[in-house]
């Protein structure tokens, strides 16, 4: 089971450095963690520095080219898109992968 996230630019690859650190950002660094331990994999990829697996992705794609950066993040779950615009929490994560 994977998880990915398409993240919009930031200052670094997990959003969390920097005199002004976003407490969504950390909340998900946290979530991913979790992830990881419960035996999940979870990428990470930032439209500045990975932009070709944004065109991996069709529906990613699609709402990148329709909707702008805006869109971002989005999230998607075993090749399938489950939120976009801002990040999932634990909890909607989980209920996606199956797990308690």
């Amino acid at each position: 089971m994977k998880v990915e996230f398409f993240d919009p630019p930031m200052c670094c690859p997990t959003g969390i450095c920097g005199p002004s650190v976003d407490e969504k950002l950390v909340k998900v660094t946290e979530n991913i963690d979790i992830l990881k331990k419960k035996g999940f994999e979870v990428e990470r990829y930032m439209i500045t520095q990975q932009p070709l697996k944004f065109r991996e992705y069709e529906e990613v794609y699609r709402l990148v080219k329709e909707k702008g950066r805006e869109i971002l993040p989005i999230t998607v779950v075993n090749g399938r898109v489950i939120k976009h615009s801002e990040y999932p929490t634990l909890e909607e994560l989980q209920k996606e992968l199956g797990v308690e």
